[in-house]
């Protein structure tokens, strides 16, 4: 009997044990998206219109705006005076989507850092803006005033053939504080002794409609200019917080349960180990015989009836061990299904959700 049991604590032990640590490695938590804001100081020469006047008045769907042709904008890059000056090219087109979005993924005006003084969002509008003509990229600087602020914001503008005007923001969320740190997801550079952030990739579709809140999505998952794209984007975006929520919930629930397995196994083995040592005391006290005279067969008689109740008992705590490990198996499959679900969904979010900068109150356009 006692070989018998040495067997079958050996293989069991064996098992549980490998369980315990298949469950440990596989408890991985979903980690919501980064959320960066993005913005900016928008600094003006104070001089009457912030946008100026003798613009032209165009009804959008997005909104009536003012387009200004072969005009400079009134607006400052720096405290110093200095004015944002675009240079056109009169042989560049309107790009498709495709060739906009090519070119935005070799323009790196979007990973310079963000300076108050002297690198505002006017200078990366600027920036991108000439070189995009440069290239033979027909570009517009814009200027965009919101609802009960006195700061404003520039962006760019492009007619694409295929799907309107999109609007395009780059300017980077970095900024030259030595406090600051990019988040990882945002950036695959370093921030170095200066404390000087570097690289960050900040290209962005713009939503931008009068009376509804200024929104950007990063272009790697932005597939369409038309404002209802982001509030579906939105919608989407607050599901899988939503889910991701409700998997932590549920993987912290499946967390305790492994620990409870845990505690039960480890109580099994300590029982088991002791039941073992107390059936090779009873070996060697009865030292191979077969034949006992009386009390002492009476003694090993009684001793090995407790064994087998002790047997009997453990083997219960096996199977409902085993019980609890296929509960956990299956659970197990299903968080593994359901991760998987959300993280194909955070596919179309980024990895970055910008914050919102206000409600547009104006749009002003200068091709």
């Amino acid at each position: 009997m006692a070989t018998l049991l040495r067997a079958e604590r050996q293989r069991h032990r064996s098992d549980v044990f490998i369980r315990k640590v298949f469950f440990s490695i596989l408890i991985v938590l979903v980690a919501s998206s980064a959320v960066m804001p993005v913005g900016c100081g928008f600094i003006t020469d104070g001089a009457g219109s912030v946008f100026g006047d003798g613009g032209e008045e165009v009804a959008g769907y997005f909104g009536a705006y003012i387009i200004y042709h072969d005009r400079q904008p009134r607006h400052l890059k720096s405290p110093s005076g200095e004015s944002a000056q675009l240079v056109n090219n009169q042989e560049a087109n309107d790009p498709t989507w495709q060739e906009l979005m090519t070119f935005l993924g070799v323009d790196t005006t979007d990973q310079k850092p963000y300076v108050v003084d002297s690198y505002s969002c006017v200078a990366f509008a600027e920036e991108l803006h000439n070189n995009a003509e440069a290239a033979g990229i027909r570009a517009a600087f814009v200027g965009v005033q919101f609802e009960d602020r006195d700061v404003g914001h520039a962006l760019n503008a492009f007619q694409t053939t295929d799907r309107g005007l999109v609007f395009i923001d780059c300017t980077s969320p970095v900024r030259s504080d030595p406090a600051y740190r990019p988040i990882r997801e945002l950036d695959n550079g370093e921030t170095g002794d200066s404390g000087v952030a570097q690289a960050v990739g900040a290209d962005k579709v713009a939503y931008v409609e009068i009376g509804k809140e200024y929104g950007v999505i990063s272009i790697e998952v932005a597939t369409f200019p038309e404002y209802s794209f982001y509030e579906t984007y939105l919608a989407g975006r607050e599901q899988y917080r939503l889910d991701v929520e409700a998997f932590n919930r549920e993987l912290e629930t499946y967390n305790q349960m492994v620990d409870a397995y845990n505690q039960g196994v480890e109580f099994y083995n300590q029982a088991l180990e002791a039941y073992e040592q107390e059936v090779e005391e009873y070996n060697e006290a009865l030292g191979g015989r077969t034949v006992l005279p009386e009390p002492e067969y009476s003694y090993f008689q009684a001793w090995a009836a407790e064994l087998e109740a002790s047997l009997a008992a453990l083997m219960a705590i096996k199977a409902e061990l085993e019980s609890e490990q296929l509960e956990l198996m299956l659970i197990q499959a299903g968080l593994n299904e359901w991760q998987m679900a959300i993280e194909t969904a955070a596919g179309g979010i980024g990895d970055v959700n910008w914050l919102p900068l206000g409600v547009v109150a104006s749009i002003k356009v200068y091709w």
